[in-house]
């Protein structure tokens, strides 16, 4: 009774802090020193020290730079528009094909970018007036592309996976590996839904160009560059060859040189890359250290054991404690960034759902769709407020009532992994 009035404590006291605006890593640092002095004592104080070293002293973590370099150099390319026009070329003619070439881009994306607001960014600028141009309708042009815009989390490399795997201890490579299908899964899913309901309206998209068969395999010629370094990513992981980490440097290495393709790597360029990248770097960094502070909090004072050995002692199915889980993740989401709620939560969460017998792997995929839903709902829905400043003329209720039928989506993805959880394991050769 004495962790759970702890625990308590401590979460209105991580809330207030969060509220007034704290940033997160602080946050959670300084929650973790006020719960020491409160509960503990200071003789725990000099661990402060190593625990902060040893958060960031991992080499998996070298990635996170890494992969996030690779993603604004191919920002700065003007890769996407190439993309997104082979893909049009290809599917535009089908019932709601523009949309559909906008959910695929997103996912192409996902896999050089691995979060969701940039793909929405860089999809939605050239997608969304494109399609409105055709005369599609509002909610259509803004609800694929910002539903879409998430796939990056589930789709390798995957930036919260990375966090998830430092976190739990578990081999980031794996976890790559097991959001590929689902990710895929998740796609298709939003593709079907997109020709069901524009298959009535096939004829009201006039403008619908025709084009040769030269001028499609063209197309797919300008954007062979970044599936070759896709490929090079993950397929050096998949095979074994190189190491999440290692696979990130091909990929940092791959993107500069498609840039000097593109005739863009130039010294303006390069620069700005470097320094978005290390500005989100110390930012996940940062907050990585404060949750691992906040994780020695929680386990000193064995409040992730307490609730743990509660939640199992509850006579129910350990199913509904999986519901209430992706329920409160949900509403989480609807608050926090992705990495944060990571942070804070697994580690009170993990020996629950070890305990339950739950797959952490698994259980780390179904959370990431499940935080594709978050990232799209109201209040905050980060990926809904970039396609509204890509598209000022659509008006920000009409987004988040567009993305609705995604979010169902959403729920069906859920349901089909828990059906079928192999979908995780039918390509883990990594060790």
């Amino acid at each position: 009774m004495e962790s759970i009035l702890q625990l308590i404590i401590i979460t209105i006291c991580l809330l207030a802090a969060l509220i007034i605006g704290m940033p997160v890593g602080f946050a959670l640092g300084g929650i973790t020193l006020l719960g020491l002095a409160l509960f503990v004592g200071p003789a725990t104080l000099p661990a402060i020290a190593n625990i902060t070293w040893g958060a960031v002293n991992e080499f998996v973590l070298t990635a996170v730079p890494l992969f996030l370099l690779m993603s604004e150099v191919i920002s700065f390319t003007g890769m996407g528009k190439d993309v997104y026009e082979a893909l049009e070329k290809w599917l535009g003619r089908l019932p709601g094909g523009l949309a559909i070439a906008s959910v695929l881009a997103c996912a192409i994306f996902g896999a050089v970018s691995g979060t969701g607001v940039g793909v929405a960014a860089i999809v939605g600028g050239m997608a969304i007036p494109e399609m409105l141009r055709r005369g599609y309708s509002h909610k259509l042009a803004a609800g694929s592309v910002a539903s879409a815009s998430a796939l990056g989390m589930v789709i390798p490399p995957s930036l919260p996976l990375i966090v998830y795997g430092v976190v739990a201890e578990l081999s980031v490579g794996k976890l790559f590996m097991a959001g590929i299908l689902p990710g895929i899964m998740v796609a298709v899913l939003y593709c079907v839904y997109i020709l069901i309901i524009s298959k009535n309206n096939i004829n009201k998209d006039f403008h619908a160009q025709k084009y040769t068969w030269k001028e499609k395999f063209v197309s797919l010629w300008k954007v062979l560059p970044l599936i070759i370094l896709i490929l090079l990513v993950l397929g050096g992981i998949y095979v074994g060859f190189t190491t999440p980490t290692e696979s990130a440097g091909v990929g940092a290495v791959g993107a500069m040189i498609i840039a000097a393709m593109y005739g863009k790597l130039n010294r303006n360029n390069i620069l700005t890359a470097i320094k978005n990248a290390t500005k989100t770097s110390a930012m996940i960094l940062t907050i990585l250290m404060g949750a691992m502070l906040f994780g020695y909090l929680l386990g000193i004072l064995q409040i992730p054991q307490v609730v743990s050995t509660w939640v199992v002692s509850l006579d129910v199915s350990r199913w509904v404690v999986f519901v209430i889980l992706m329920f409160v993740y949900l509403l989480l989401g609807m608050f926090l960034e992705v990495t944060s709620i990571i942070l804070i939560t697994i580690p009170i969460v993990y020996p629950i759902i070890i305990a339950l017998n739950f797959d952490p792997i698994w259980f780390a995929i179904v959370l990431m769709i499940n935080m594709c839903a978050a990232v799209v709902t109201p209040p905050v829905g980060l990926c809904a407020y970039v396609v509204k400043n890509a598209a000022p003329e659509i008006q920000l209720s009409t987004i988040f009532k567009s993305v609705i039928p995604y979010l169902v989506l959403d729920g069906v993805a859920i349901i089909i992994m828990i059906i079928f959880p192999q979908l995780t394991n039918l390509l883990q050769v990594v060790k």
